[in-house]
């Protein structure tokens, strides 16, 4: 099936209560059919309804993206996972594009009343409200890098593996990273042992870029799982596949919540900015690359293939 294609067809959103629980149903079917057996967990307080399949007690290696979809705005979130300067440097640059809204609302506003107090609360009106705009704003219609990208994988690499392997992996679609990767969080946190030990791979805006970044923590280069993933990927022809520590990287997503965490994504590359994912959060993310989510699903299959358990 093109996961990619279906997703993007029928479930656009994936951000209230209803659309999710529509999505999940649809999810887990193609699961079923596939001949796992998925099934919600709610973990934490608020009860994220994390879609999981296999043994993540067990299984040699954990698969893992983010089913839920962000907010619209007018500023994007742009990725440079090797550029931390850069990276840095952008992210004061929106603070202070929205401090100049602020203050502009608050001259207005004390110019038009003649009142400091006014100018004063419009200024924490503004400011506050697109803080708010930015985590909490309508819907992103267009999400088809992130997530979209990533759940598709997760699907694309499930159905890639054998049968007769594929207890050897499981499978995590987590529910709200985009509300400060809550989902992965609540999850990881009652199942520590998990969370500590279980070598987890994140599918997180894989679908833009030749490309591919594997950005991994020190713990997860120990494992010996970790040696065959990175021989498998790095055969795969027709894109470009590189190997960074998380160590001097910025890859926001699930795997920080897990001690053998691993990022995966795709990037374009400019000399002077190195590798980048643009249009994340706006209306611009319209594209992905199915080769790219073929490529990864073709290596990771054959890497859990190999594996001896």
């Amino acid at each position: 099936m093109q996961f990619l294609d279906e997703m993007v067809k029928r479930f656009p959103i994936r951000r209230s209560r209803e659309e999710k629980a529509t999505f999940r149903a649809w999810a887990m079917q193609a699961m079923r059919e596939m001949g796992y057996e998925p099934r919600v967990e709610e973990n934490g307080r608020a009860k994220h309804q994390n879609i999981i399949a296999g043994d993540p007690e067990h299984a040699a290696v954990l698969f893992c993206a983010h089913y839920d979809t962000p907010a619209v705005f007018f500023l994007p979130n742009l990725m440079l996972p090797r550029n931390l300067p850069l990276f840095f440097l952008y992210q004061l640059a929106n603070v202070a594009i929205l401090l100049a809204v602020g203050f502009g609302a608050m001259f207005l506003a004390g110019g038009l009343t003649g009142s400091r107090q006014a100018g004063t609360l419009a200024f924490l009106l503004v400011y506050f409200g697109l803080l708010m705009l930015l985590r909490m704003g309508p819907a992103n219609r267009h999400n088809v890098n992130d997530n979209t990208s990533g759940a598709a994988a997760l699907m694309h690499i499930m159905e890639s593996i054998p049968p007769e392997h594929r207890g050897k992996a499981a499978f995590i679609l987590f529910d709200n990273e985009e509300k400060g990767k809550a989902g992965s969080a609540a999850y990881a946190k009652e199942h520590q042992q998990v969370a500590y030990t279980r070598l987890m791979v994140n599918l997180d805006c894989v679908g833009v870029g030749e490309h591919i970044l594997i950005i991994s923590k020190k713990l997860a280069r120990q494992h010996l799982e970790f040696v065959p993933m990175q021989r498998h990927m790095a055969g795969q022809t027709g894109r470009q596949v590189h190997f960074y520590d998380a160590t001097g990287s910025m890859v926001n997503s699930d795997q920080a919540n897990f001690k053998c965490g691993v990022a995966v994504c795709a990037c374009k590359r400019k000399k002077g900015v190195g590798f980048y994912t643009p249009a994340i959060h706006t209306a611009r993310d319209t594209q992905a690359d199915q080769g790219n989510l073929d490529a990864i699903a073709a290596g990771m299959s054959a890497f859990v293939q190999e594996l001896k358990v």
